[in-house]
């Protein structure tokens, strides 16, 4: 009488699933980049206030001073660049993910804005970017004469 034995593959495949994990975790953080492809890029919320557009955008590790903001009628280009830290020779790394470099990121905007009353404020690693919007004619309901 033969006995069934039941097999456990997701065990079995458990080291295999870590070795290509590992190789993509390598891949993607060691590779240079190549025309852009995995530039970082700032998370940025785009939010209508009625009369103002408002940019939040993450930027930790950054200053007001190593951040440059550019305001169009339409868009907004920001840009910024953090130096690396100094290799102290104190240790080796065993995991490296912080981002040193520059970003450039442009911004397209729903609306025309008033570049000129745009506003900006940073606290806390978060920059904020107050864009009025221009004032869009409300138009004029005419009047039929007869004759």
């Amino acid at each position: 009488m033969s006995s069934l034995i039941r097999r456990d593959y997701g065990r079995e495949l458990n080291p295999m699933r870590e070795t290509i994990n590992s190789f993509f975790d390598d891949l993607f953080t060691r590779l240079p980049v190549i025309s852009g492809w995995g530039e970082w890029k700032p998370s940025i919320d785009l939010i209508d206030q009625g009369t103002d557009y408002v940019i939040m955008a993450d930027l930790p590790g950054y200053t007001p001073d190593n951040v440059k903001i550019t305001v169009q009628e339409n868009s907004v280009q920001l840009g910024g660049k953090v130096e690396g830290e100094k290799d102290t020779g104190a240790g080796d790394f065993q995991v490296k993910e912080r981002n040193f470099g520059s970003f450039s990121r442009s911004i397209p905007l729903p609306d025309q804005i008033k570049a000129e009353e745009a506003t900006a404020k940073f606290k806390n690693g978060v920059l904020e970017i107050r864009l009025p919007k221009v004032d869009v004619p409300k138009g004029h309901i005419l009047d039929i004469e007869t004759e």
